[in-house]
C-alpha cells in the first residue's frame, strides 16, 4: 500500500512524493527544480503514469485535530474522536463540564437546557426563516453548531495552529455558547483554565471525507470519482509539492462526513499543542 498521504510538514510530504512517484531519495530536486524548472504542470505530465496508478481510494490520508482536555487525552484514547452530537449525548469531559454548570442537551429533541429552562435549538426552523432571526440569533448559532457544523473537522496542514481562530484555547462550540446569555458568559475561559491543549494526529480513508474538503460542489466530486479521481490526484500532488518546499502557508481543512468517527486504532500521535506548533514552525524559520 502507498505511504500515508501526509502534508502536515515538509519532510512528510517529501517522503510521500518519493513513494508514490517511485523516485529514489533525493531525485525530487533534480526532477522538479532542474528538469522541470519548478513548473508543476510540466512535472505533473512527466509523472502522469505514476500519478494515475497510485491507489487513492485505499491510501491512508493523514490529518490532525487541535483539541483540549484535562485528562491527557485519556478519553480520546479510549473512545476516539467523535462529532459534537455524540460528545453532548455521552459521558464525556465536555458534557460533564457543561452539566456541572447547569447546561445539558437533549440532542434528539433539539433542546438546550440552562437550569430548568429549555431553549429550542432546532436549526432547521431558523434556517427556514420560521422564526424572527434577530430575536433568536443566539439559539440559531447554537443550533448551527449542533445540527449543521457538528462533524469532525481537522487539518491536513496548518502552519501555525495558534493563528487559526481560537481552537487552541477551547472548542469552537464553547465560544458560541459563551455569547448566548449572561449565564453562559466565560464558559470558554473557564474551560481554558482547567485544560491543556493537544494535537491528535490520525489517519482515515477518502470514503470518510466529505466532498467539500477538496471540491466546490458535490457534482464535481461525483464527476471526478468517475474519472479515476484525476482532479484530486493533481490537487493532492500539488499540495504535497508546495508543502515539501515550505510554500504551503494557508491552512488546509479536512471535513469528515457527519456520521464518521475516528477509532483509537487510527490515531497515530498525541502531541502537546505547543510542541507540535514549534516542530512545524521550524520549517518556516519561525520557531
Amino acid at each position: 500500500m502507498d505511504r500515508y498521504y501526509d502534508i502536515t510538514n515538509p519532510d512528510a510530504s517529501y517522503d510521500w512524493i518519493h513513494e508514490v512517484l517511485h523516485l529514489k531519495k533525493g531525485d525530487l530536486i533534480e526532477k522538479y527544480c532542474i528538469n522541470c524548472h519548478n513548473d508543476f504542470d510540466l512535472f505533473y505530465e512527466m509523472f502522469l503514469p505514476q500519478i494515475k496508478s497510485f491507489d487513492i481510494e485505499n491510501m491512508d490520508i493523514v490529518a490532525f485535530q487541535v483539541t483540549s482536555n484535562n485528562d491527557e487525552c485519556a478519553e480520546i484514547k479510549k473512545n476516539g474522536l467523535h462529532n459534537l452530537q455524540w460528545i453532548l449525548s455521552n459521558d464525556t469531559g465536555l458534557n460533564s463540564f457543561l452539566q456541572q454548570r447547569g447546561i445539558h442537551f437533549d440532542v434528539e429533541k433539539r433542546i438546550m437546557y440552562i437550569g430548568v429552562y429549555g431553549y429550542d435549538v432546532d436549526y432547521d426552523k431558523y434556517r427556514e426563516s420560521k422564526y424572527d432571526s434577530e430575536k433568536n440569533e443566539g439559539t440559531e448559532k447554537v443550533g448551527h453548531k449542533l445540527y449543521y457544523d457538528f462533524r469532525i473537522n481537522a487539518f491536513l496542514f496548518c502552519e501555525d495552529i495558534n493563528r487559526y481562530g481560537t481552537i487552541h484555547k477551547a472548542p469552537e462550540f464553547l465560544f458560541t455558547l459563551s455569547s448566548f446569555n449572561e449565564k453562559t458568559v466565560g464558559m470558554d475561559e473557564q474551560w481554558g483554565n482547567i485544560t491543556k491543549q493537544y494535537v491528535v494526529k490520525f489517519k482515515t480513508k477518502l470514503k470518510n471525507i466529505a466532498y467539500l474538503t477538496f471540491y466546490d460542489c458535490e457534482e464535481e466530486y461525483i464527476l471526478d470519482s468517475q474519472n479515476n479521481w484525476m482532479e484530486l490526484r493533481k490537487k493532492m500532488l500539488s499540495r504535497a509539492i508546495e508543502s515539501t518546499f515550505s510554500n504551503l502557508v494557508s491552512e488546509k481543512v479536512v471535513y469528515m462526513k457527519p456520521e464518521i468517527f475516528i477509532s483509537p486504532k487510527d490515531i497515530l500521535e498525541y502531541a502537546p499543542a505547543e510542541k507540535w506548533r514549534k516542530d512545524v514552525l521550524k520549517y518556516f524559520g519561525k520557531e
